[in-house]
């Protein structure tokens, strides 16, 4: 299972726009969606789309306010694939 997930991550950052979406949410601690949007040359239903894949793979998760999602990393689940790099290294 731990596996399965750290694959997911994995998969998640191999992505460049994913992987810099991803460190400017782990820059800011928590970001709104909108803020992404307007930081990327990308549209909005690709930044949604990878925010779901990194919320999929457990390394982003967010909390709404108002009409508003705000993103943060989930630092469980970034220490454990950090961990797990480490250990699988030579």
């Amino acid at each position: 299972k731990d596996l399965k997930q750290i694959v997911k991550v994995a998969k998640a950052l191999a992505d460049e726009s994913r992987f810099k979406i991803f460190t400017t949410i782990s820059e800011k601690g928590e970001i709104a969606c909108k803020e992404i949007t307007s930081m990327f040359n990308l549209t909005q239903p690709t930044i949604s789309h990878h925010l779901k894949v990194l919320m999929e793979s457990g390394l982003v998760s967010f909390r709404k306010e108002g009409q508003w999602s705000y993103f943060y990393v989930n630092k469980e689940v970034l220490d454990k694939y950090v961990a797990s790099l480490a250990e699988h290294g030579t």
